[in-house]
Formats: C-alpha cells, sequence, structure tokens
C-alpha cells in the first residue's frame, strides 16, 4: 500500500493471529446470480482453512458447497479509528465437523 494512506499489508502469520480473535465474520458469495453478504461465526483451522459454523441443511452450505467464495472479518476501534480486515477468496468444501470449511486463510 502508499506509504501516506494509513494503511499497511500484513504478513501471513500476523493476519492469522488477528483473525483469529474476531468473533464474527462474513462471507460472500453469489444467491440467484446476485452477490450475497452474510455474517458468519467462524474459526481458523490448524491448517488455517477458515471454518464456517451453520447447520449441514442450511441455504448457506447449499449456495456455496464447492464454489468460490470471498470472506473477510474485521475489527474497528472507534476512538482510535484504527483496526484490521483480513479477506481471501477460494473454493469451499464441506467437512464432516460441526462447519462448513469455508476459504483457505490470507
Amino acid at each position: 500500500m502508499l506509504g501516506n494512506d494509513a494503511f499497511r499489508v500484513l504478513g501471513r502469520r500476523e493476519c492469522l493471529c488477528l483473525l483469529a480473535k474476531v468473533p464474527v465474520g462474513r462471507v460472500v458469495y453469489t444467491r440467484q446470480a446476485l452477490p450475497a453478504v452474510l455474517p458468519v461465526n467462524f474459526s481458523l483451522d490448524e491448517d488455517t482453512s477458515v471454518l464456517l459454523y451453520t447447520s449441514a441443511d442450511s441455504d448457506l452450505v447449499r449456495a456455496i458447497d464447492g464454489v468460490v467464495v470471498a470472506f473477510e472479518a474485521d475489527e474497528f476501534t472507534a476512538a482510535t479509528r484504527s483496526g484490521i480486515l483480513g479477506h481471501t477468496v477460494s473454493r469451499t468444501s464441506l467437512t464432516g465437523r460441526r462447519g462448513v470449511a469455508g476459504p483457505r486463510g490470507p
């Protein structure tokens, strides 16, 4: 990023550590040929996959299984006007665990 825009690019490890502290993210996918954004509970798996927690028979699972989606999570502090934003784009897959494996980490 440019030096004067008050943004900085985080390294992979720092980004993953910060994302691990954020409780809710957003999955961006296509629903009926239109973009859709849905807040989701998530966690990072040991291999840095993003796990989205939802019901196995939910509309979300049916919409994103095996397709490319975007995922982002952020945390901002209003008083200091600072924060973090992490995002990734990848193909999803179902897991045998409680949740859907979303995009791999940044």
